[in-house]
């Protein structure tokens, strides 16, 4: 007689069948809890209008994956435009941070060259985490690291504007006091944008505050700006800004080796003795209103001009001068050559009357023929009448 042999389950039959109700509920769970993808929309590129450049060198974008955001709707619709925005962004050198809150340390990227590919990637791969929303501490970590120079900095905030810790909302203040030290310690280079997500009616009262905090920011709502035209816009007023006017150029030291205050580039008479009375030239003059109207005779109100020449010959006792009269071209040349003559022989018996050797002076008359200035005003008829000292070499 055969041994019969009965095959038996490696376990209970309703153990079994709890066992596979729970894979079943767990997978059923795990399908629920994915957050829903939305597509992005195409965007426009922000690239500068012509006379304009981006002007932004640091850009802090924050996005909101905190507890208090709604996971299903709310969230979707922050990452769809997230992936739009920073296909938008412009072109450049500057800095870009993505900072994730309720995020993970992974998540997050510090201040670094502007990479479009990495942003992109990081944006479609954040995750709603459930986790609190410590946008306080976010400000305050660029309030102590600000760099020392002045820079262009742009904060982009996405939030519902609704802080929490360990789950129960925590108010605005906190974060409003951290955003006011970040204001001081940056100055008037900072601008806050803000983007509200959702409807928590909580949420205004924190974020309208926040960009009224820097003249140049502003508060959105995420449904204003959800095309591409608006985007745009948004993007334009955040990156780019009138070119700033050229750098004056750089000072030149000017060179004057006689002194008299005329720079040794434009000086015409570059050896001049200290305290002369020199033109615009830099060089010694005498000037036509020493003399009475078409005239020779020195007026006596008038002699300062000659007092400080003769001044200078004591004080130089091996200076050779010669003087040279000069006349404006109004009437004959024969008689502005005499008139020109007459008035430098003028001074020349003046400062030799004052006891200066007459072998140190030489006269000659140029009438109209060395005209300093054009001849069709008054004023430079007036500066072409004179007598000129020029220095002679030993």
């Amino acid at each position: 007689m055969h041994k019969r042999y009965t095959h038996r389950p490696p376990f209970p039959l309703p153990i079994k069948l709890i066992f596979l109700t729970a894979v079943a509920l767990a997978s059923n769970l795990t399908s629920c809890a994915q957050t829903p993808t939305l597509d992005a929309f195409q965007p426009r590129l922000a690239r500068p209008q012509p006379g304009d450049q981006v002007v932004a060198q640091d850009v802090i974008i924050i996005a909101d994956a905190s507890g208090s955001m709604d996971r299903n709707e709310v969230f979707p619709r922050q990452r769809a435009f997230l992936q739009s925005f920073v296909a938008g962004m412009p072109p450049g050198t500057y800095q870009v941070a993505f900072r994730v809150l309720g995020g993970r340390e992974a998540e997050q990227r510090p201040l670094k060259a502007f990479d479009r590919f990495d942003l992109a990637r990081r944006v479609r791969s954040f995750k709603w985490t459930g986790r609190e929303t410590p946008l306080a501490g976010i400000l305050l970590e660029y309030a102590q690291n600000a760099p020392p120079e002045s820079r262009v900095t742009r904060f982009v905030i996405f939030s519902d504007g609704v802080p929490t810790r360990y789950g129960r909302y925590i108010g605005p203040d906190e974060t409003l006091a951290a955003a006011r030290t970040l204001v001081d310690v940056t100055g008037p280079d900072l601008c806050i944008d803000t983007i509200r997500l959702g409807d928590d009616p909580r949420g205004p009262e924190l974020l309208r505050t926040l960009s009224s905090l820097t003249p140049c920011g502003n508060y959105h709502e995420l449904d204003t700006l959800e095309n591409a035209n608006a985007l745009y816009a948004f993007q334009q007023s955040i990156f780019n800004g009138p070119k700033p006017p050229p750098a004056p150029p750089k000072a030149r030291r000017i060179i004057d080796l006689d002194e008299d205050g005329v720079d040794d580039r434009f000086d015409r008479c570059p050896k001049t003795p200290r305290g002369a009375d020199v033109d615009a030239r830099g060089c010694w003059v005498i000037v036509d209103t020493v003399f009475a109207n078409n005239r020779a005779q020195i007026r006596p109100d008038q002699r300062g001009s000659l007092d400080r020449a003769i001044l200078i010959l004591r004080a130089n006792p091996t200076l050779l001068i010669r003087l040279d009269g000069h006349t404006d071209d109004t009437g004959q040349a024969a008689y502005n050559l005499t008139l020109a003559q007459r008035r430098a022989e003028s001074v020349r018996d003046y400062i030799v009357a004052q006891g200066i050797n007459p072998e140190r002076l030489t006269v000659r008359s140029f009438g109209a023929n060395r005209p300093i200035a054009p001849n069709d005003t008054q004023a430079g008829r007036s500066a072409n009448r004179r007598v000129e000292l020029s220095i002679l070499d030993d």
